[in-house]
């Protein structure tokens, strides 16, 4: 092995003065190392750096950079005090070291140690006044502290770190979100949408932007943009739930039962264990039989029954503690004439939920129409007690019969 010596050459002069202290230079075998676990990192393969990262500080024990990409795999594993131990010793070996003040900071970040990042993070700037990260890092500080010291508001020094960062760094991505995003809870949504579409410019196959600007077009309540915007999303990548998803949201908000029925089913197709793509299908099929069987299409109201029933149990095979989707189903059985199925249902969905306004009504009318009369003033009893303001109607029709059955106890 190959071992670099650093020579110490001393000058004689009239006044002595102390030399300050250099990092040592490590070995080229510790460097091999740590490029070694470098690449690792970056192809994601965390436990392989660690060793790699490790093997490096092992061959030379001052070896700063390999400290600090120890602590970097600590921070990204939440394993903070081991972290802020290895960043600590970087910063031991070399207090110049930009990089491990940053991420020291952004550990006192996650801590929620906020005057601690704060300070730290401003360390990092000063040793390294064009460091586009740590501004960043900054910027989410006063962010946080925003939050945790309600109604003091931090939003200006935010808004001038993250402009700094993107100043320094116009390709960071990241940057451009978080602003976009602060300008959109300060409800400037023209500087927000500037913000999201400088972030797709540094990366145009981000679906997450796409969705995230998307959203903000509702909230501007233009929907012609915000449904452009979701079809983008799914033209880049038609496998994305999640884009789908936000485009269904969107066609069933707006009242447009079959397209909002596609996109869901297109969901769990690609999605198979989401709980909530079933029930909006199981949901939907219940809305569009109604419709049939207004315009006196029994046997294809039948067939949407049927399939919303199939639907739902999925959802509850999924998520067994579903509640709406446990009283849609038993909704399904009575509109398919099941009413036996329809009563075991509601009653297992006040197990889930035992105050469920809905089926209390619903169960307890079922109940009245079976001829079971104790049930019915037991069930509708107990809905009326519970005075859900939304359903005044129902009231009056429970205490209609709760009155012709001897009145609640």
């Amino acid at each position: 092995m190959k071992r670099i010596i650093t020579l110490l050459i001393l000058c004689l002069i009239a006044m002595p003065v102390i030399a300050k202290k250099k990092p040592v230079q490590p070995s080229e075998r510790a460097v091999f190392h740590n490029n070694q676990g470098v690449t690792y990192l970056n192809q994601g393969e965390e436990e392989r750096a660690e060793f790699e990262f490790k093997t490096a500080v092992e061959l030379s024990p001052e070896y700063a950079e390999a400290y600090n990409n120890l602590g970097i795999i600590y921070e990204m594993k939440g394993q903070y005090t081991q972290a802020e131990i290895y960043f600590k010793r970087a910063l031991s070996i070399d207090k110049n070291y930009a990089s491990a003040y940053n991420h020291l900071g952004a550990v006192y970040l996650k801590q929620k140690k906020l005057d601690d990042a704060i300070k730290i993070i401003k360390k990092a700037i000063k040793k390294e006044p064009t460091f586009a990260d740590a501004y960043y890092n900054l910027g989410l500080c006063y962010i946080e502290k925003t939050r945790t010291e309600y109604p003091k508001s931090y939003i200006k020094y935010a808004e001038a770190e993250f402009k700094k960062a993107t100043e320094l760094n116009p390709n960071l991505k990241l940057v451009h979100t978080e602003l976009a995003q602060l300008y959109r809870d300060l409800g400037d949504y023209e500087h927000a949408v500037i913000r999201y579409r400088l972030a797709l410019e540094d990366d145009p196959a981000d679906i997450a932007t796409w969705l995230k600007m998307g959203n903000l077009y509702l909230e501007m309540k233009e929907p012609f943009k915000a449904q452009n915007t979701f079809l983008k999303a799914v033209e880049l990548n038609p496998n994305s739930a999640e884009a789908h998803q936000q485009l269904a949201m969107f066609y069933y908000n707006e009242g447009r039962i079959e397209d909002a029925l596609g996109e869901f089913e297109e969901v769990t197709r690609l999605k198979p264990i989401s709980e909530a793509a079933y029930f909006k299908v199981g949901t939907l099929k219940l809305n569009i039989g109604d419709n049939k069987k207004q315009a006196g299409d029994l046997n294809g109201a039948s067939v949407y029954y049927t399939d919303a029933a199939a639907a739902l149990k999925q959802a509850l095979n999924i998520n067994p503690n579903f509640a709406d989707a446990s009283y849609n189903l038993g909704l399904a059985y009575l509109k398919l004439g099941q009413n036996e199925d329809a009563k075991k249902q509601w009653e297992h969905t006040l197990v889930l939920d035992q105050n469920n306004a809905r089926t209390l009504y619903n169960l307890g009318t079922l109940y009245n129409y079976l001829g079971d009369k104790t049930a019915a003033r037991e069930k509708l009893c107990k809905f009326m007690r519970l005075g859900v303001k939304e359903f005044t109607t129902e009231w009056e029709t429970a205490k209609k019969i709760v009155d012709a059955n001897g009145g609640c106890p």
